[in-house]
């Protein structure tokens, strides 16, 4: 275990500070305009489709990837509730949450399970099944993210 920490390049300490720093900013009262709403989960989107393993085809990956979205899109309207949730113009005040960090530690632990996975059997990285599970942890992890964007966008049209 403490050799795959030490030959973890220092870059993903960074990503994860980075994450667990918005997540954890997250747990308490905060403001999130409308703009960041709509940009963050295209962002997680577009990390997620650039690290899809497209070697045997678009059809298994995008399609495994949009079931997992879907899924992850439904569960997240669903599984965050917003009860305290105020409206500031253009800017929305919300209570903490730890769902938001889990959600983004849950993001970065897959992409480093699925980097480790392909570096140690890199023989492997190519297989459908491994190709088909890493679609779709990446898909219903970025369902999360942006049913909670729509969840919260939604209280903009409410006004």
């Amino acid at each position: 275990m403490l050799d795959i920490l030490r030959s973890t390049p220092l870059w993903v300490y960074a990503v994860f500070l980075i994450v667990t720093y918005f997540g954890v900013m997250s747990c308490f009262r905060n403001h999130e305009s409308k703009r960041s709403l709509q940009i963050t989960p295209m962002i997680f989107v577009v990390i997620s489709l650039s690290s899809l393993e497209f070697s045997q085809g678009m059809a298994i990956p995008l399609s495994v990837y949009s079931l997992g979205l879907l899924a992850g899109w439904f569960t997240g309207l669903r599984f965050y509730s917003y009860n305290d949730v105020e409206c500031e113009g253009n800017r929305l005040v919300l209570g903490g949450t730890i769902k938001v960090l889990l959600v983004y530690w849950g993001f970065f632990a897959w992409r480093y399970f699925n980097g480790y996975q392909a570096a140690v059997h890199p023989e492997l990285a190519n297989e459908v099944s491994v190709v088909a599970w890493s679609a779709l942890g990446a898909g219903l992890i970025n369902g999360l993210i942006i049913g909670r964007s729509l969840r919260l966008l939604r209280f903009f049209k409410a006004q």
